[in-house]
Formats: C-alpha cells, structure tokens, sequence
C-alpha cells in the first residue's frame, strides 16, 4: 500500500516537472529567443572573418585599449584559435574594436594596428562579413 502511494506521488512530480519542463524548451525556442540567438551568432561570426582578413592562425596579437568589453567581445569571437602574445610588445598587430560606424557587425568593426618599420603604425579595417545594424547583439534571457 505505502509503495503504491509513493509510486503516485512520484509520478504526479514527474508529470508536473515535465510540463515544466516543457514550458521552459518552448519559451526557448519562442520567436524573439531564437532571432536574438541568429543575430548573436551572427555578430560573433562577423567578427571572426574580420579578425581573420587582418592576422593568420599562429600570429601572435595583442588587444589595444582601456575598454574590458571589447577584449571580453573580441575574446568571444576568436579566443579559439588566436594566439595573445606574451609580452604584449611582441604581437604581430594589436586589435580593438571600432563602434558606431555605421556598416561592420552591428555598427562594429576590427582594427589591427600594425608597427611599421619606418614612421608611425599601419592601421587596417576588418573586411569579409558584414551583420546590418546598429550596436551590440541582444542580451541573452539566461
């Protein structure tokens, strides 16, 4: 008698947890969820191109800057293959982020400081990809 008991109160919690659980993947895969998601992986992506049309896999780089969310940002989109250089004098080109111009990913764009062997450093934009719009990606809902 008692096993019986339990076994309904166990799967009265299990019928509860799954609808739960289902409200919740749906809420996921809601409309503005998912676009939120195409649009951050599309600001990533471009992002990475961009790197990519400046420094090579196996060139060493270094970030530019005093702005943490730009290094966290460019970290994002090409932590996975860069290589940072140690000391930072060291690296091939130095990257930062350009906001607010208006084509780019979402308004952004990479720049890669270059030093040069005569007269000041080579500066060059990012190009490859491009995600329409103005500023940062949507915040994520976790």
């Amino acid at each position: 008698m008692a096993g019986a008991v339990v076994a309904v109160v166990a799967l009265c919690g299990l019928g509860v947890q799954s609808f739960r659980g289902d409200r919740t993947v749906g809420a996921q895969l809601a409309g503005p969820v998912v676009r939120n998601a195409e649009v951050d992986n599309a600001y990533y992506h471009c992002l990475d191109v961009q790197t990519r049309s400046l420094v090579a896999p196996g060139q060493t780089v270094s970030f530019t800057g005093t702005d943490p969310y730009s290094v966290i940002t460019l970290l994002q989109a090409v932590g996975s293959w860069i290589t940072v250089a140690d000391p930072p004098s060291g690296a091939t080109a130095r990257l930062s982020l350009l906001y607010g111009q208006g084509h780019g990913c979402l308004g952004t764009v990479v720049v890669a400081y270059y030093a040069a062997a005569h007269g000041g450093p080579v500066v060059r934009v990012g190009s490859g990809d491009e995600v329409a719009g103005n500023g940062p990606p949507p915040p994520s809902p976790l």
